[in-house]
């Protein structure tokens, strides 16, 4: 049998397993992420696509209107602006003077095209790097209708 995520939409196998305490998925979309970040986390040339995929699952799995949820997009929402939009290297975020400083965003209607499962699990560290990269940037065009708002808090926030 299989499941749609709730977050990302993708087709899952249905499994009785554990899920984040505030970032929504099935339990074969949480499985399926476990073993891509397994993958990520062996290899350090695969240090950027980590960070790319890492922010990509939060984003599309957004949670719900909760200060953990609120301010997990948001610091992956920036992070994201911070290297696809202003080029900074990708590494995980450093922001300064933010808790509690954002709301939250409506998630988008219509969800990114690349999920967990474009990342393939095998392959070199470049097409992998590759894959996470037309993820992220898939993740974050679905978010478009916020992107001023995460300009806005970069600013505010983002120490580079």
């Amino acid at each position: 049998m299989v499941e749609r995520c709730v977050g990302c939409g993708l087709e899952v196998d249905v499994i009785d397993g554990p899920t984040h305490r505030y970032i929504t998925s099935a339990p074969g979309c949480w499985a399926l992420y476990g073993e891509l970040l397994a993958v990520l986390s062996a290899d350090r040339r695969m240090q950027s696509a980590l960070v790319m995929c890492v922010d990509s699952y939060a984003v599309e799995h957004p949670g719900t209107p909760n200060p953990q949820a609120i301010q997990s997009v948001a610091v992956h929402l920036i992070n994201m602006h911070g290297y696809l939009v202003r080029g900074r290297p990708i590494a995980p975020p450093r922001l300064a003077g933010h808790k509690g400083a954002f709301h939250w965003l409506t998630p988008p209607a219509v969800p990114a095209n690349r999920t967990v499962r474009s990342v393939p699990l095998g392959g070199s560290a470049g097409d992998i790097v590759e894959a996470a990269r037309m993820w992220v940037e898939s993740a974050w065009a679905a978010w478009e209708s916020h992107h001023a708002q995460v300009d806005a808090w970069a600013a505010l926030y983002s120490r580079s």
